[in-house]
């Protein structure tokens, strides 16, 4: 009898290599400027180079490495001039969100969960950057728009990326940052109810910035 195995499929390897150096880059294992050499990396996870340049190459669209000059890839680097972009770029992203879910009064019960994540997290740990940027990627997917979900996801990532290279240890107070996640679901429930989305608008704006510092 003939062993049978499951078809180990091209596209399903890439997407694993992908989400393994994703991985290793949002932890902060491997740091900004760090090379990406695709025969290590290759020989690291037991496969070829073929799927490891197909993930370094979707891992470069997304922001999260560039190509140097001699055609080699780095963790990319994220300066002062990248946080007030990646600021901007999440204050215009979440604030289509808010308007498009307060114009259409969008159920949003499913993000009461997610700030008793937030409150429950070890404070500065991956758990807690997890659940907040789930609160955020929820209200976006809310708004009900694929292009601005996958947008955001990029983005998301980004910010993570910057937030691990100033400091990868941070020291958040958890209390504090579900409260700021209450007032943003009250704003926003407030918002439905009254179908004038302004104070939400800047509620969001006032908490990004408040995260993501940007220059005057």
């Amino acid at each position: 009898m003939e062993p049978q195995f499951d078809r180990i499929s091209v596209p399903s390897l890439v997407d694993e290599c992908h989400r393994r150096i994703k991985e290793q880059i949002l932890a902060g294992d491997l740091g900004p400027g760090a090379p990406l050499r695709d025969s290590v990396l290759a020989q690291a996870m037991g496969i070829s180079r073929s799927p490891v340049r197909e993930a370094l190459r979707r891992l470069e669209q997304s922001g999260l490495v560039v190509k140097t000059a001699n055609q080699s890839y780095r963790v990319r680097a994220v300066g002062a001039d990248d946080v007030a972009e990646l600021a901007a770029l999440r204050i215009a992203d979440e604030g289509l969100a808010v308007r498009i879910i307060v114009r259409e009064k969008k159920p949003i019960d499913s993000l009461l969960g997610l700030i008793d994540e937030i409150r429950a997290a070890p404070a500065g740990s991956v758990e807690a950057a997890d659940a907040d940027a789930a609160f955020h990627s929820r209200v976006v997917a809310l708004a009900g728009l694929p292009r601005l979900n996958a947008r955001y996801a990029d983005l998301t990532d980004q910010i993570r990326l910057m937030l691990v290279s100033r400091d990868p240890s941070p020291v958040v107070d958890q209390h504090a940052l579900g409260r700021h996640h209450v007032v943003l679901y009250e704003t926003l429930e407030r918002a439905i109810e009254s179908g004038e989305p302004d104070d939400a608008l800047q509620a969001w704006e006032d908490h990004v910035r408040h995260v993501l510092p940007t220059r005057a």
